[in-house]
């Protein structure tokens, strides 16, 4: 069998992942790598086997020896790469969120449904095994109907101060709350149908980083269930993980409560303190497996592709989770509940 001829876009941190399950799995061949930073592009070919380097998107979207695409560029550069890639027919899978606007959204998906590529978003909290278990137990109606619910996912400081070069045009909403939104889509199987957001600036601005400092909203869903949803990139770095994670959901006949935050079996201390190592997002394998949900997420593509598996999250997931996070900053902006039609 021939192998699935793989370009990636974006020579990042998580690109290198994408980079890394391509150059492993026997049914991908790394054939490119692009950033705009050629150093960066020629050092990920080096590191992960790649045959060339790009520094610009179209000449390895137009090369007849890739066949797919993977974009892991910052939120708010997808959407030419994206309909690039479907206007020649590539298969795309695309780092979350799928588009910062819910006009650039529609057009990718209107361009998703005439190419004859396949176009996946990488949710891939949706193969977490905490978050598929709460899913399972919801779904099998364990707690009964989900009442109400708390979902938490934020950063410390050290995201937007350090980790993200490009912050000020993103916000912990747009590169947090965009895995939240689809992780609450997933598990409760329900749309959102009515958003109430706040939000507050000045502690990240006043570092030079000019976005909102977290946003705080309530999500109202068609069968009922209203979950409160914060997203911080404030809080303080003295936490032992840069993320903080929590979800919990109340219903008819019981509860149930996550920690995704981290793998509290193993934990270090060092000299800035308590420190969690993860042990379920990456785990060892052997030489042609990957392991942990953070790369079978991108190992679910080469099913869709190689073995004509169901998308694990498709154009019209990532329309629906753009509308929300747009109709979450319309809220904003009001001070009104927004409906989504």
């Amino acid at each position: 069998m021939s192998k699935l001829r793989m370009g990636v876009i974006g020579a990042g941190l998580w690109g290198g992942n994408h980079a890394h399950t391509f150059n492993v799995l026997p049914e991908t061949e790394l054939v490119g790598v692009c950033d705009l930073d050629e150093g960066r592009a020629l050092k990920m070919k080096e590191t992960y086997g790649a045959t060339q380097a790009f520094t610009d998107y179209q000449n390895l979207i137009s090369s007849d020896q890739i066949d797919a695409i993977s974009v892991a560029t910052p939120d708010f550069t997808h959407t030419p790469i994206i309909l690039a890639a479907l206007k020649a027919d590539k298969h795309v899978l695309s780092e979350k969120p799928l588009a910062t606007t819910v006009r650039e959204a529609e057009e990718i998906a209107a361009a998703a449904a005439k190419s004859k590529g396949k176009l996946m978003i990488d949710f891939h909290n949706r193969v977490n095994p905490i978050l598929a278990q709460i899913r399972d137990m919801i779904q099998d109606g364990q707690i009964g109907l989900a009442k109400h619910g708390t979902a938490r996912l934020s950063n410390t400081t050290f995201v937007p101060f350090e980790m993200l070069s490009w912050a000020a045009k993103s916000s912990a909403l747009w590169f947090l709350g965009s895995h939240l939104v689809d992780v609450l889509r997933f598990i409760l199987a329900d749309e959102v149908v009515r958003v109430y957001s706040v939000a507050r600036s000045g502690t990240l601005s006043a570092g030079g980083v000019d976005t909102k400092d977290f946003h705080v909203s309530i999500l109202e869903f068609s069968k009922g269930t209203v979950v409160t949803m914060e997203n911080s990139w404030i809080l303080s770095r003295d936490n032992p993980s840069l993320v903080d994670f929590k979800i919990e959901f109340v219903g008819e006949k019981g509860q149930v409560q996550a920690d995704p935050t981290h793998s509290g079996g193993l934990r270090k201390i060092v000299d800035g303190g308590l420190k969690y190592n993860d042990y379920i997002g990456i785990t060892p394998t052997g030489a042609t497996r990957i392991g942990g949900f953070v790369l079978e997420s991108i190992a679910r593509f080469v099913d869709s592709v190689v073995r004509d598996a169901p998308l694990l999250a498709d154009a019209q997931d990532g329309l629906a989770n753009t509308k929300i996070l747009a109709a979450i900053e319309e809220s904003v902006a009001t001070g009104k509940a927004v409906n989504i039609g």
